[in-house]
């Protein structure tokens, strides 16, 4: 209790020093207390005056600090990717390029976790000559709040994941597909780069489904599905277009070096073992962009070449 005692004499002490010759009402133009109270920065002196929640939120004890702190006790312990961010802001701040000091940034407590903060603060006392001699400011534990926020922003990616993604097998969806291909037909235009699509049916796929049964028919989907996905790049995107039809759309890549991929996934399916069934295989159409070409007339050719790959024996690619 009376180490509290002092501490608020030696606080209100400085506070008096700090108002010499300035009205007030300047010095606390702040009505509101942050969560962690308000803090003081002689920047002549480099001595920072705070309340001890601040502290104590960090994990300290005020006695195990030194009696004297100055503002990089603070810095130092901001993370990495926010000191330069913060700094600047101050130095805008202190130099008359900003009206206030305002900022979020995490901070190192005394076991290594970093805890999410808001600074708010302004200039109170200049000199003369405006060079910043007091600056007052209130800070807040505002962990809680970026929690919320990281949470409603995984919410929301999850999202839209689900409203692009294909339930069953993680490929994207038609809907996702079509916006695609009207983006990729714009870029192409502009670009004069090709693309390609790959179209594919699994072969007897109701016949799947009518002897071994629909989980197994599942099965195979995922199964195919990934397959797929481990073999194309990151820039393709793999659709299940419907029922036991896939597309991929392939940028940058002219429809020999598509007819090439297709063959090889076409192996890759013909040789794979699937749970519950011996093997399945899948018909193939290849063909590339058009400058006539809008989503439904690129993918109709693929259908059809797709089509005629079905009855001239299946198992095969059509380009």
């Amino acid at each position: 209790m009376v180490d509290n005692e002092n501490r608020i004499k030696e606080l209100e002490a400085l506070v008096e020093e700090f108002k010499k010759e300035k009205d007030e009402s300047e010095l606390l133009e702040f009505p509101w207390v942050g969560n962690l109270g308000q803090w003081y920065w002689s920047v002549q002196t480099n001595k920072v005056i705070f309340n001890n929640n601040k502290i104590t939120n960090m994990g300290f004890d005020r006695k195990e600090l030194p009696k004297e702190i100055g503002f990089e006790f603070f810095t130092n312990r901001l993370h990495p990717n926010d000191y330069e961010r913060v700094m600047a802001n101050m130095r805008s701040h202190l130099y008359k390029q900003s009206d206030i000091y305002e900022v979020e940034y995490r901070i190192k407590n005394k076991e290594g976790k970093y805890i999410w903060y808001y600074d708010r603060g302004k200039v109170t006392k200049r000199d003369e000559e405006g060079r910043p001699i007091l600056v007052s400011g209130i800070v807040f534990d505002i962990s809680k709040n970026k929690e919320l926020e990281q949470e409603l922003l995984d919410a929301n990616h999850k999202l839209n994941e689900m409203v692009i993604t294909d339930e069953l097998t993680g490929a994207f969806n038609r809907r996702y597909l079509t916006n695609k291909l009207s983006e990729e037909i714009e870029r192409s235009e502009r670009t004069n780069e090709l693309f390609s699509l790959i179209m594919f049916d699994i072969d007897h796929f109701k016949r799947v489904n009518d002897v071994f049964g629909h989980d197994c028919g599942d099965v195979v989907l995922k199964t195919i599905s990934n397959l797929v996905k481990d073999r194309i790049r990151k820039i393709d995107s793999f659709c299940r277009w419907g029922g036991e039809e896939f597309i991929i759309l392939i940028p940058n890549t002219d429809k020999n070096s598509a007819y090439l991929l297709a063959e090889e996934i076409r192996k890759i399916i013909a040789n794979s073992k699937m749970e519950g069934i011996d093997s399945v295989t899948a018909s193939f159409g290849v063909t590339n962009f058009l400058k006539s070409d809008n989503p439904d007339t690129i993918v109709k050719r693929a259908d059809d070449l797709m089509y005629l790959a079905k009855i001239q024996g299946r198992n095969c690619v059509k380009m």
